[in-house]
């Protein structure tokens, strides 16, 4: 019971900055919505388009977020804020690339996905706008990671719910010319996204370098040592590998259900939109996990680290039990709020009550997940997801709905196996481990050259 408290404190404003997320999610999909079943794909299929290319470049987020939480766990912060410079000029470069990618591949991949002519025409510009939200949204990304590191997870939930109320703001404002506004229907939705995620990454640079400079010194500039870049490097591609696998799956699943049809797309993402919050308090907790088994190596007491995983995950499944009963009992009701149109609803109702079932599966893999990043044993994350994703769940994916035409019933129970799966793998990695040898990663070769820039 003494770990319940500071796992509350560290999980419900991690909740609730997701909870804002998916929201924001939800009422943005009601507003654009009233524009068609194909608008509804296209914001779909951009959003799991948005996913992957988050996923490509995570890796630095959940990199800095158990490292630095090590830091903060160990009294290093000095070494902590020299490994978030590096995570910043990471982001940078990320930024670059994806400004030129925003005006070459919406179009190619939308193609590629199976999307017909009109989604192709309504799509290709809203995903390009997107990209420039999310060159935003990956900044803003590093500098949250960091302050929930330090234990600080009230300041991210409070920024995140200004930009939950900004974008949905934004978006009816702009899709439909409200108040003066100019209309510009869809892609009014994606502005509206861009300039909300402006003012987010503006209001971090203003915490992080005016309000907690003076108790962490974070506008002061350390030189960069090469091991550690090095190091920051390997773990980022790691977890950039392990998000990157869950979500070239999401993206193949997407896909086989784009090639059948506008209502089955439709229908998919609001069984996804709706399950996401599912996946809420499990998120939460999961990151309570990593930032309190962070700092708790940090201080040199692993096996301290290994019970306050292990009281997170129960907490957790606690919270999911009633998840799951509620998505199951109140499916329609919920449903019905996105679309009048019954084929779509009633479909989206299956798909609903199918995973429901495993709700408390998503749950003990994410927060068992979390745990793992909080000790670093990123290799082992990444070679699972990599194995799971690309040797079951996209083979399966695309022989039950392409060879044996089970649609998206097959799509899903495809989805459910790989949750299971990722479940047992990570639960049995988690009290497999030998606690009492984990301590605080370091960079080989620390002392080695400082990068003078």
């Amino acid at each position: 019971m003494d770990l319940v408290r500071p796992i509350l404190r560290l999980a419900l404003p991690s909740i609730a900055t997701f909870s804002s997320m998916t929201f924001t999610g939800l009422l943005v999909l009601m507003i654009v919505g009233k524009l068609g079943a194909a608008a509804i794909a296209v914001v779909g299929i951009s959003n799991i388009l948005m996913y992957n290319v988050w996923a490509m470049f995570s890796g630095v987020q959940g990199t800095i977020n158990y490292l630095v939480a090590q830091n903060f766990g160990s009294n290093t912060m000095k070494q902590g804020n020299q490994r978030m410079q590096i995570a910043l000029l990471g982001t940078l470069l990320q930024a670059v690339v994806l400004f030129g990618a925003s005006f070459a591949l919406p179009y190619w991949i939308l193609k590629v996905m199976g999307s017909n002519e009109e989604i192709l025409t309504l799509g290709a510009p809203y995903v390009q706008v997107r990209i420039y939200a999310m060159i935003f949204t990956l900044f803003s990304g590093v500098f949250f990671a960091y302050m929930r590191a330090i234990g600080d997870t009230k300041t991210p939930m409070t920024i995140s719910l200004i930009n939950s109320g900004l974008v949905v703001a934004l978006t009816y404002l702009l899709a439909y010319g409200k108040f003066g506004f100019p209309d510009l229907g869809l892609q009014g939705a994606a502005w509206g996204m861009v300039a909300a995620e402006v003012i987010t990454l503006l209001l971090n640079l203003i915490v992080f370098y005016r309000l907690m400079h003076k108790k962490y010194n974070t506008r002061a500039w350390i030189k960069m040592e090469l091991a550690q870049v090095k190091m920051i490097f390997s773990e980022s591609v790691k977890l950039g590998v392990t998000e990157m696998s869950n979500s070239v799956g999401m993206l193949v699943f997407t896909a086989c259900i784009t090639r059948l049809g506008t209502t089955a797309i439709a229908a998919n993402e609001i069984a996804l939109n709706i399950l996401s919050f599912g996946f809420m308090p499990s998120n939460g907790f999961g990151a309570a996990s990593t930032i309190g088994i962070g700092q708790e190596v940090g201080k040199g007491r692993p096996l301290e680290a290994r019970r306050f995983g292990l009281v997170t995950v129960y907490l957790g499944l606690l919270f999911m039990v009633l998840v799951s009963l509620f998505l199951f009992l109140f499916a329609l009701p919920v449903a019905k709020l996105y679309t009048s149109e019954a084929a779509v609803y009633m479909t989206a109702i299956s798909l609903i009550h199918l995973a429901s079932f495993i709700q408390l599966f998503t749950g003990g893999s994410i927060i068992f997940a979390g745990g793992l990043r909080g000790i670093g044993d990123t290799t082992f994350l990444s070679r699972t997801s990599l194995v799971l994703n690309w040797a079951l769940f996209i083979p399966c994916t695309v022989l039950l709905t392409q060879v044996y035409d089970f649609g998206q019933v097959g799509a899903w129970t495809a989805l459910c196996m790989l949750i299971v799966l990722q479940a047992i793998a990570n639960g049995w990695r988690y009290l497999s481990l030998d606690w009492r040898s984990a301590s605080a990663k370091s960079a080989p070769a620390a002392s080695g050259a400082a990068m003078h820039m």
